[in-house]
């Protein structure tokens, strides 16, 4: 999995959300006839083709005028920042530049060309014409494009390649069979043509290492499903698990090359005396396993898309701060979201009520993992394949071997309700005595 940013800038109303749309062959981004446009600020949203990643960066419109939604200034002031936040990140790919076909290139088009390679400081990156309104030319859109060649020389409109589409479905008029599938192939072919590449050939995959917790049945095998594109994880409504049990599962996807362990939480608050102990030694297990890969790069919290329970607090305490030290990055996935019209208005709802509960992210995805949702079944695999990408640049942690586990064993004591736990020493004699038993020297 390699992630590529994209971003699409252009003039307003030349139809660059309905382009993001095509891509998708989904309605992701608000579109508008009205001259004014409708993209306010910079959105992004992630596409993935053959186990790649795609952020399509959807920029305000350029030349709006003084009563536009967004002034020129101000749209160039988001492009300039948008271009440097992504430089300090993983780099621009690609700059796709989005104007509508007229027979006869005009000098506003090349001032807003100029505006835009302005907003780009020096950085180098390919640029390609995305031509809308295919529909109004009378030729081929080869001819046309080898006819304005010298327009295009003369007023230093440069690309290193184009695509001339149609963003009309196949029944508007004039009605034309294919239309739009082929008006999508050319484009998602012109951007994978010409992004530039992240990685050298014959690179090894990048491993990432992801302990995915929550409690039993909240939906974590369709996670690590949707993560592998295929089913790997067997999916049951109705599992039940020990505290802190946990299946490892491994697969390349792209240039990433997945451990994931998949893990059983709390499934209340609180524990009894035994449940401790229990919960004592799948994560020693679980930790020494983790440790003998080399850390962790990631916490990935599933949890479904309900109230925030004293189990979900409970669940993220025990595995970011007791076991992890509060060293590890956390993605929170949030399942169970199908009902919903828009997954990702979950988010905008409830993000504040989970920082109040001390539930913080690095990163989120909304999702569903049932398949018998398909359009959200693919915006739910773009989601948690954006999640990832944007957390893999962390590096790894693992535990302290010295006094790690006697950390733990104290932190965990929190948890545990009613009478009856040992203190001290013979606490630590208890545990020893257990970890011994089950055959895992200490």
């Amino acid at each position: 999995m390699v992630a590529y940013n994209i971003v699409f800038a252009g003039e307003t109303g030349v139809g660059k959300s309905s382009l993001i749309n095509l891509l998708f062959d989904l309605e992701v981004s608000p579109t508008s006839n009205d001259v004014l446009g409708v993209t306010g600020r910079r959105k992004r949203f992630v596409a993935v083709q053959d186990s790649d990643v795609y952020r399509l960066w959807d920029t305000p419109g350029l030349n709006e005028g003084t009563y536009g939604n967004v002034s020129t200034y101000q749209a160039m002031k988001e492009l300039e920042t948008l271009f440097k936040e992504l430089e300090l990140a993983d780099g621009v790919h690609l700059l796709v530049f989005c104007f509508r076909f007229t027979e006869y290139l005009t000098t506003g088009l090349q001032r807003i060309f100029e505006s835009l390679i302005a907003s780009t400081h020096g950085v180098q990156v390919p640029i390609v014409a995305a031509v809308t309104h295919a529909e109004r030319m009378k030729r081929a859109p080869e001819d046309w494009w080898s006819r304005t060649e010298p327009q295009r020389k003369e007023k230093g409109l440069i690309f290193a390649n184009y695509a001339c589409v149609s963003t009309l479905e196949d029944e508007d008029c004039p009605v034309t069979p294919g239309r739009r599938g082929k008006a999508k192939n050319d484009l998602w072919r012109l951007i994978k043509g010409h992004a530039k590449p992240l990685l050298p050939c014959g690179s090894l995959p990048k491993e990432v290492n992801v302990i995915i917790f929550g409690q039993a049945g909240v939906g974590k095998s369709s996670v690590v499903n949707l993560i592998a594109g295929r089913t790997i994880a067997e999916v049951s409504p109705d599992v039940e698990g020990c505290t802190m049990s946990s299946t490892e599962y491994r697969f390349v996807v792209g240039a990433h090359d997945f451990r994931i362990w998949d893990t059983v939480g709390l499934e209340e608050p609180v524990v009894g005396l035994n449940a401790y102990f229990e919960a004592t030694l799948k994560a020693f297990q679980l930790i020494r396993r983790v440790a003998a890969a080399g850390g962790v790069n990631l916490l990935l919290f599933c949890m479904p898309g309900r109230r925030i329970t004293r189990t979900i607090q409970s669940n993220y305490r025990l595995f970011y701060e007791m076991l992890c030290e509060s060293k590890v990055p956390v993605g929170l996935v949030i399942t169970n979201l199908e009902q919903e019209k828009d997954m990702e208005a979950w988010w905008m709802r409830n993000q504040g009520v989970l920082h109040d509960h001390g539930i913080k992210s690095v990163a989120h995805a909304c999702v569903t993992g049932l398949p018998c949702h398909p359009d959200k079944y693919t915006l739910s695999r773009a989601a948690i394949y954006g999640l990832l990408t944007d957390c893999d640049r962390f590096g790894r942690y693992t535990m302290p071997p010295d006094d790690w586990f006697g950390k733990v064993v104290k932190n965990m004591k929190s948890l545990v309700v009613g009478a009856g736990l040992p203190k001290g020493e013979k606490l630590t004699q208890a545990l020893v005595f257990t970890l011994r038993f089950e055959g895992e020297g200490c």
